[in-house]
């Protein structure tokens, strides 16, 4: 199993919509992927509701696939390059673990 977790944290202004508004938008996007990528075995989403004194990223992603070739075939599809290009639009930063179980 191939899993694939990203964290991203949200510009803190984004112009026509409110920070909560951005967060459920990226989500919905992401969540939009499964519907179109066989190659996806599991797939979690989710925004961040801590609300304590640490360094936050606003939204998660927690995907799995069979192997490390249904990983790299997802990230070819055009709906993936799609989001993609829409989340860096959006976030000030990312982090990626990839790693096999």
């Amino acid at each position: 199993m191939y899993k694939h977790i990203v964290l991203w944290k949200l510009k803190k202004q984004p112009e026509e919509m409110t920070h909560a508004e951005l967060a459920q938008e990226v989500k919905r996007r992401l969540d939009e992927l499964p519907t179109h990528i066989p190659e996806i075995k599991q797939y979690e989403t989710a925004i961040n509701i801590g609300d304590y004194n640490a360094c936050f990223y606003d939204v998660s992603l927690i995907s799995s696939f069979d192997n490390k070739d249904d990983f790299w075939a997802y990230t070819k599809y055009p709906i993936h390059d799609k989001v993609v290009h829409y989340i860096q639009s959006v976030t000030v930063s990312e982090q990626i673990v990839d790693y096999e179980l």
